[in-house]
């Protein structure tokens, strides 16, 4: 068990915590783990944010933890509107080493804190301790790295330029989406859809779907997998 000290609280009950995660070992880990610590409860344990937003109306949380591993766009877009639809939650990402990008968009959507999925127990409770405490967490590698981006002199990347609905689009195209299924999932017109893809060719200085795919697994936005 981990030993740890919690901050201050006003009463003896135990801070509700809700799980996203998309694996439910992980989830039965982090529920252990969690609990362990002798002051936190988990509440509930959603697979998708969309699933989160219900059991959040349930059983109203003080902490959301987040962890959707190779699904970048249901974790910007179910921030987003966990943040607007709870605005008093505390929301905690566990986020990988590579997103930079994806952190900082998060960070401007209001997340609590960002904590890399590699981090110890201990450094988990140090992120859950600051961000009930009123504070932001970012872990230091990653604070790190996003302060390295906004240094003089450093080339601006190509993806800060990009919209919300840009960047989520760009998702699912480097996902293999097509334009139908795109506005399937986002209600949107196939003619609207391939409005935004046509920006984001002239923007990203790219000519087919493929390129674009190429240029976010570059930046870290999604993994290719490599067959030996």
């Amino acid at each position: 068990m981990v030993s740890f000290s919690p901050f201050a609280q006003t009463d003896a009950r135990p801070v509700d915590v809700l799980l996203v995660d998309a694996r439910q070992l992980v989830r039965a880990g982090l529920t252990r783990v969690l609990s362990d610590s002798g002051y936190l409860s988990v509440c509930g344990a959603a697979a998708t944010c969309d699933e989160a937003i219900r059991l959040a109306r349930k059983f109203a949380p003080r902490i959301i933890l987040v962890h959707l591993p190779d699904d970048t766009v249901d974790v910007l877009d179910g921030s987003r509107k966990i943040k607007r639809q709870f605005p008093d939650v505390r929301l905690l990402v566990l986020t990988g080493e590579a997103d930079l990008i994806i952190q900082e968009r998060l960070l401007q959507a209001g997340v609590a804190g960002c904590v890399s999925s590699f981090c110890t127990v201990e450094e988990l409770f140090t992120a859950i301790d600051t961000v009930l405490s009123g504070e932001r967490y970012i872990s230091n590698s990653l604070a790190q790295k996003l302060a390295e981006r906004r240094l003089p002199g450093k080339e601006a990347s190509p993806f800060d330029q990009l919209t919300h609905r840009e960047l989520q689009i760009l998702l699912l195209v480097a996902r293999g989406k097509g334009a139908h299924a795109i506005a399937r999932d986002l209600c949107l017109t196939q003619k609207t859809v391939n409005g935004y893809r046509n920006r984001l060719l002239e923007k990203l200085n790219a000519n087919t779907d493929v390129e674009l795919m190429h240029l976010a697994a570059r930046a870290g936005l999604i993994q290719i997998p490599r067959y030996s």
